[in-house]
């Protein structure tokens, strides 16, 4: 009997396996169009977000600026698509594509379950991919980042309803009022308009990790407590709820931190990914604040720790 081809639904979910990039559902055709004021025409189950077709994995939803876009889209993988005219194949028919994108990020925000993280100011720190490293680690898997060149829109969109912790990079968004964030993590290169800005969009009852020696750091602790969040501050001072103590180079490398959290004493091991320790400190402050455990951020700072697999809206 001669061997039958694999059928193409039956291959896609092969490579989607193999790519990791099957995770449940995002959005629905249906959904798609209650939630941005479409028009479906035919049905698709999408679990991610697209923005251009070179980012297009097998399952995505696309929002194509033209036919010809969405065509390309289709072709790659897309099952869905987001469009202001016809095409061929499933697709939710709208006026206008920025402000459809615009709506269904505001539909993922307010069906998230995620504590909301932003952070900005790291510029050439690691800090941000450690602190997702962390969070996956004691979420079992289920933290996410989103990818920053497409926008926080379309991260936002991309956002699954079950991610226990979400981190977005907000340096140089335009807005971040659909964001609504629960934890601000600030770094030292944070310039003043924008700690401010961040730190005064928190959540009530949410949390700021700011760096406790920057100049600015008391514009934006009054910011963050006008929100009515709390604040916490990391550094070198010693009047800084996360102070770093003491800092040793190791005989092969990295270095032996030794830290003073909120009052409790702790060593870890820091590798020589990190530029500065204090860098590190903004990672634990944020842990603290987002109820996650230390211990997953000790292990990923670690030398030796692997790189985070990111779970972005597109790679």
């Amino acid at each position: 009997m001669s061997a039958q081809p694999v059928p193409n639904d039956t291959r896609r979910a092969i490579i989607e396996e193999s790519e990791g990039t099957a995770y449940r559902t995002l959005w629905r055709a249906h959904t798609v169009a209650l939630s941005v004021g479409g028009i479906a025409h035919g049905e698709f189950a999408a679990h991610s977000i697209a923005m251009s077709p070179a980012k297009v994995l097998p399952g995505a939803l696309y929002f194509a600026r033209g036919e010809v876009d969405a065509v390309a889209a289709l072709a790659r993988g897309a099952v869905g698509v987001v469009s202001t005219r016809p095409v061929r194949g499933a697709h939710v028919q709208v006026d206008d594509i920025d402000v459809a994108l615009a709506k269904l990020a505001r539909a993922a925000r307010n069906r998230a379950r995620a504590t909301i993280i932003a952070h900005a100011g790291f510029a050439g720190d690691v800090a941000p991919d450690v602190l997702l490293d962390a969070l996956d680690r004691a979420s079992r898997g289920l933290a996410y980042a989103a990818s920053a060149e497409d926008g926080l829109d379309a991260g936002l969109a991309g956002l699954a309803a079950d991610r226990s912790h979400a981190l977005f990079a907000i340096g140089g968004a335009p807005s971040i009022d659909r964001l609504r964030p629960h934890l601000f993590m600030g770094g030292r290169e944070l310039g003043r308009a924008e700690g401010i800005r961040a730190s005064g969009s928190l959540q009530s009852g949410g949390a700021a990790v700011l760096p406790a020696d920057h100049p600015d750091f008391a514009a934006w602790r009054a910011a963050a407590l006008d929100a009515g969040a709390q604040v916490f501050g990391y550094g070198r001072k010693a009047s800084a709820d996360i102070c770093l103590l003491d800092a040793v180079r190791g005989a092969t490398g990295g270095w032996l931190v030794t830290t003073e959290i909120m009052g409790q004493r702790m060593c870890y091991a820091l590798g020589d990914r990190f530029g500065d320790a204090c860098g590190s400190l903004a990672v634990f402050g944020a842990m603290r604040a987002a109820g996650a455990s230390l211990g997953c951020a000790a292990l990923a700072m670690q030398p030796g720790a692997s790189e985070p697999q990111r779970r972005a809206v597109a790679v």
